[in-house]
């Protein structure tokens, strides 16, 4: 494995997908292989060697945290799937949507949030309010960032509190997570892999700051995206749902919960093929999580799942092989590429950590 791996991330780097990466493997709840490669930035006075704990901009692996704190609220009673979203949101315009329909991207809700960008909070929010569902909700898969923007401002109504308020204390603290969380402080910079050189709107190199658009505009918390990370506090996130939703003796998930969330929900559900998909490859979601996706997951075993995203990071378990695969990049500096050509890199990844 260690040789295909020093082999598969440096051509990666050589062909300019990436500046640098850091990968984290681990089996049976040990971590295997951890490695740093390239660079923060390619030929750049300001860039960094890549290191162990690098931080990285995880753009919609974030979803997956605001996914499992509605989980946790299903568990402690708060919530349930089948709630319309509109008895927590109740300037939204429509009461079909439920809160299943948010976690398995089924709520028929389109809209790019990234064309809301040049607006403000009120006027973002108040677009997506109006928003009525292109197709019935429950009928179409499609991968969309307003559904986790929604159950984001679903948990702050339910818990009182903001959202990155609620995932420092039910995930980042139990998890023990050192360096996960919204609008990193300006000392945990010089730390932080830049993801992109936007001088046409954000006036320079994005470092530090949340790259999605929709995102920023909000103020840089927002349930779809804004969450900094190691690979390190990524995989204890990972571990915990591979160990049935518990963590070093402490519970966050009950066992049911995990099992629902990670079998496939959308079984039969006509699909729109998400960023870098096929249209002849099914789009599978659980509650929350990708579920079996082999262009991001190679040949492992059904019953695998996973998040992505655009930055360039990715986290997968397997558990058929109690396997937890990490990748982080920022595939987007300098400039954003069209289509995610690293998740061949990623499947390819995944092929060699399940050889080992």
């Amino acid at each position: 494995m260690i040789e295909v791996l020093d082999t598969l991330i440096p051509d990666a780097i050589q062909r300019r997908l990436f500046p640098g990466a850091v990968v984290l493997i681990a089996r049976d709840g040990q971590i295997v292989y951890h490695a740093a490669y390239g660079s923060t930035m390619y030929e750049d006075p300001g860039s960094q060697p890549v290191r162990l704990e690098t931080i990285y901009d995880i753009a919609s692996l974030t979803k997956m945290f605001t996914a499992t704190v509605a989980l946790q609220l299903l568990d402690a009673g708060m919530l349930s799937l089948d709630d319309p979203v509109q008895r927590y949101l109740p300037d939204l315009c429509t009461d079909e949507v439920t809160i299943r329909h948010l976690l398995t991207h089924t709520s028929g809700i389109e809209l790019r949030l990234s064309s809301l960008r040049d607006q403000s909070p009120d006027a973002i929010w108040a677009a997506i309010y109006q928003r009525e569902p292109a197709h019935p909700p429950g009928t179409l898969v499609s991968y969309v960032n307003i559904s986790t923007l929604l159950l984001g401002a679903v948990i702050e109504a339910i818990a009182h509190h903001s959202l990155d308020h609620v995932i420092q204390e039910l995930i980042s603290t139990p998890l023990r997570l050192q360096q996960t969380g919204f609008c990193p402080p300006a000392e945990r910079r010089p730390h932080i892999a830049p993801s992109e050189d936007d001088i046409h709107w954000r006036g320079g190199l994005v470092h530090g700051r949340v790259n999605d658009d929709s995102a920023h505009a909000l103020g840089g918390v927002a349930g779809h995206a804004g969450l900094f990370s190691t690979a390190t506090d990524l995989w204890c996130f990972v571990q915990m749902w591979l160990d049935d939703g518990t963590y070093q003796g402490k519970r966050l998930l009950q066992s049911a919960t995990v099992a629902q969330a990670t079998q496939i929900q959308t079984a039969g559900l006509a699909f729109v093929p998400p960023y870098g998909g096929s249209p002849d490859t099914p789009f599978y979601a659980g509650l929350g999580w990708m579920i079996d996706r082999p262009n991001i997951m190679g040949h492992a075993p059904a019953g695998s799942y996973g998040h992505t995203g655009f930055t360039g990071p990715t986290m997968i378990a397997v558990p058929a092989q109690r396997l937890a695969v990490i990748m982080l990049s920022n595939r987007t500096y300098p400039h954003r590429p069209r289509l995610p050509v690293h998740h061949a890199t990623t499947a390819a990844l995944v092929d060699a950590a399940l050889q080992a």
